[in-house]
């Protein structure tokens, strides 16, 4: 580890290792660390977003809700203001509306919140702490998956396998750069995504494989409505389709691979299970809709 100066403090989070610069006992800018070669700009908020504006500084309860909890008439959700109140006070409202929830209809009248991030680390993770509470109050309505990759956590185990076993030994870019020719992005391979980890980024040297990718000669084609999804070093040929006809696209490209002859059926036979269902519906045969390139588009 790099030493750094004494007016310095390091610090770590979802997005990666910073230098903690202070003034007068505030902070006042948190930099990249030295030893990450492409640091996220996102800790650059952080000074500014400690006493921003937007910062919610204590508990606050929509008027509305208040005055119809006191058999006053109250403003519709939305059209009214919020209200400050003491943590106390947050304390005993949360725990007379669980008690009357779970007495009038049941735990399964209890939400326990819809999926989201937190900066925190995992132990003071929001959600970790919310659904550790509700499951010592009886139990509550959980949410599975999440909006990064739900359908790859459903689709994959009846595919090649495990999710999580996939996840962790993805084919890492050293491997492409050194055996790939050609490699198709669906979403594209944006490296803003590779800025934020839930149990952090030392390095950031995702933007660095990929250049190393195609300097050893790989081609890129990124398929996404977005350009900017593929940094210009890639030099990928772009192709954008409209918003959502994604599948589309990959079944006339399965179906012109089938035409063509120019799948691998020794090793589907041997390897896998299901093709012949997944050819009958690229053929049309099961539905009467043939699934081509044409079609597609």
């Amino acid at each position: 580890m790099t030493e750094t100066p004494d007016a310095q403090t390091v610090t770590a989070n979802h997005w990666g290792t910073g230098l903690i610069e202070t003034k007068d006992g505030k902070i006042t800018q948190v930099i990249g660390h030295p030893d990450d070669p492409s640091p996220s700009p996102i800790n650059g908020n952080i000074a500014s977003s400690l006493r921003g504006d937007a910062r919610i500084l204590r508990p606050a309860v929509r008027q509305g809700w208040l005055d119809r909890r006191a058999g006053r008439s109250g403003a519709e959700r939305g059209k009214d203001s919020y209200v400050e109140i003491s943590w106390d006070e947050a304390t005993d409202l949360i725990a007379q509306e669980l008690k009357r929830v779970k007495s009038d209809y049941g735990n399964e009248a209890i939400f326990g919140g819809a999926y989201g991030g937190a900066s925190a680390g995992r132990f003071h993770h929001s959600q970790s702490q919310l659904k550790r509470f509700l499951n010592s109050q009886g139990g509550f309505v959980n949410t599975y998956g999440n909006y990064s990759y739900m359908a790859g956590m459903v689709i994959m185990p009846h595919i090649v396998g495990d999710f999580r076993w996939c996840m962790q030994n993805a084919t890492r870019l050293t491997n492409i750069a050194k055996n790939t020719d050609l490699m198709i992005m669906f979403g594209g391979l944006a490296e803003r995504n590779s800025q934020v980890s839930d149990g952090g980024v030392s390095r950031h040297r995702f933007g660095e494989g990929l250049k190393a990718c195609a300097e050893s000669g790989v081609k890129f084609i990124s398929v996404t409505p977005y350009r900017n999804d593929t940094m210009d070093a890639l030099e990928a040929e772009w192709l954008a389709p409209n918003p959502g006809s994604d599948v589309a696209l990959m079944m006339g490209i399965a179906h012109t691979l089938l035409q063509e002859r120019l799948h691998d059926q020794a090793f589907l036979d041997r390897y896998t299970v299901g093709f012949d269902k997944f050819e009958r519906y690229l053929t049309g045969a099961e539905d009467g809709v043939v699934k081509t390139a044409v079609w597609a588009e």
